[in-house]
């Protein structure tokens, strides 16, 4: 069953769910806003803000299996959502906290599409940080609270070459964009972006100069990585034919 809202923790929740479905041998994996509160512990905790829905990240071929987990915990499934998306997304109802649960499946697709499908076994309760930062990065008409969630996870992790469950890892993201023009248009101004937010807007961080120091380490690795023949004839078009997918709202 479902919690109920008098001592509903959607941290909570969400393990629980991750903790259930490792019984059945299903994998999922939070991402999103509370994926970002579950990492991140520091200062920063004044701008971090209430999250009303939540995201997992599953596998395409585990999904009869997520619709009877989420069934067995006391979730509502959204038929016609379903039937209409259910090769790549998956939607539930918890009406008694009156939220909603998105499951991506194999990939996860938005401005531009990430494939964690091969990472989920990387931390215990979310996508892989990296990832997780990588999925507010990526948005083309980023937001306030997107920037803030980007602040977020840079004031409690270190960047460096190297991956584990704590530190961003730069090789990745630089691989990445080394592949694909679009993504790395998008990273790229909004790094651009990020680092205007932190200095005109006065947040309660630490250290307001060692946030752009990361920032800037992650450009400077971007743009130092070799570019793929398929980035190099991408750039060649530009920003002509739209290098990002719309996003389909609801």
């Amino acid at each position: 069953m479902v919690h109920e809202q008098q001592d509903f923790d959607p941290v909570e929740e969400a393990k629980r769910i991750i903790d259930e479905a490792e019984k059945m041998n299903v994998t999922l994996r939070l991402l999103g806003g509370l994926a970002i509160r579950l990492h991140c512990h520091g200062q920063h905790s004044s701008h971090i803000r209430a999250y009303h829905d939540t995201d997992f990240f599953g596998l395409r071929g585990q999904s009869a299996q997520i619709e009877v987990l989420f069934k067995k915990l006391g979730y509502i499934p959204n038929p016609r959502y379903n039937s209409l998306y259910g090769y790549r997304r998956l939607q539930f109802f918890d009406k008694s906290n009156d939220r909603n649960v998105d499951v991506f499946l194999d990939r996860f697709e938005m401005d531009h599409e990430l494939n964690f499908k091969h990472r989920v076994g990387l931390d215990r309760y979310t996508i892989p940080l990296t990832d997780l930062l990588l999925t507010k990065i990526q948005v083309v008409k980023v937001n306030e609270k997107d920037l803030k969630d980007i602040v977020a996870i840079l004031e409690d992790h270190e960047v460096a070459n190297k991956s584990d469950r704590e530190t961003i890892d730069l090789e990745y993201i630089a691989e990445l964009c080394s592949k694909d023009w679009g993504l790395h248009t998008s990273v790229m101004a909004n790094l651009d972006t990020l680092e205007s937010f932190i200095t005109e807007h006065k947040l309660a961080v630490r250290d307001e100069r060692a946030i752009i120091k990361k920032v800037k380490g992650i450009r400077e690795s971007i743009e130092r990585r070799p570019k793929s023949l398929r980035w190099k004839t991408r750039a060649k078009i530009g920003e002509r034919m739209r290098w990002y997918q719309e996003v389909e709202e609801g």
